[in-house]
């Protein structure tokens, strides 16, 4: 098979955290034609994608980063519907340029045990799509739990699919170019004790949602070429794509 590449575009990257249900089309719509490029030059994509502005409000609303009672299930029917209606506005924007995108919903496949994803369907289903020329795309999801329903991340699925699937590249894009120090310079290579090194000397934010980003892309770096870009910087993305080593994007390495 050709390369596989698996890329995440986060929240911020496909929305506007500050406006709520505010999606960055005009993004989206630029990153799809160099994803048609590359896929016509024979690489293969599995994408996933963050909530953003549109599910974020929902699930902070009624709690569901823990699931208590009856009385969220509301908020989880309206986080399920709201990101399923961002994943239809992102695969109507990039079937409109050609990239034929095979939509899943992500809590039909993932659920959350003893709590780790574990995926209902073998990765083969993956492949089987990928190999009839179709991009499968997955979001991050409310999906059952131990505990009643819990949220799975984008971050869960890129690390649960990278290290089964061993594609040749995984890449996080957000709406900032890399991981920046406190003097807003890329931090180009970043390993686990880099991490707690500039985390004493407060270097670097890694705290809160993207200290489990970084934590997720380390551990993903053991299995696959782990990057952080920017999705406006598509000369990064296709050098990556390609196997070349870009200068404005950060790069995981295991220790």
């Amino acid at each position: 098979m050709s390369k596989l590449i698996i890329m995440k575009l986060g929240g911020s990257a496909i929305s506007d955290k500050s406006r709520p249900l505010s999606y960055r089309e005009d993004w989206v719509r630029k990153l799809g034609t160099l994803l048609n490029r590359e896929f016509r030059s024979g690489s293969r994509f599995i994408l996933i994608h963050g909530g953003g502005s549109f599910a974020h409000p929902i699930a902070l609303a009624y709690g569901l980063s823990r699931y208590r009672d009856y009385d969220q299930l509301i908020g989880v029917s309206l986080t399920s519907a709201v990101l399923n209606y961002l994943s239809m506005k992102i695969t109507l924007t990039l079937a409109s340029i050609g990239l034929s995108i095979y939509p899943l919903r992500t809590g039909s496949i993932y659920v959350i045990k003893d709590g780790k994803p574990h995926l209902l369907i073998g990765p083969t289903h993956l492949m089987e799509l990928i190999e009839r020329n179709t991009i499968p795309m997955l979001y991050g999801d409310v999906v059952i739990s131990d505990d009643g329903f819990s949220i799975i991340s984008g971050d869960d699925i890129m690390l649960d699919l990278g290290s089964r699937l061993r594609p040749s590249a995984s890449i996080f894009l957000t709406d900032v170019p890399g991981i920046l120090d406190a003097n807003g310079n890329i931090i180009r290579r970043l390993t686990r004790s880099s991490v707690i090194n500039e985390r004493d000397v407060h270097h670097i934010d890694v705290t809160g949602g993207l200290m489990r980003k970084v934590k997720s892309a380390l551990e993903l770096a053991r299995y696959t070429r782990t990057y952080l870009c920017a999705i406006w910087d598509l000369e990064s993305i296709s050098m990556i794509i390609n196997g070349e080593e870009p200068v404005r994007c950060t790069r995981f390495l295991p220790d």
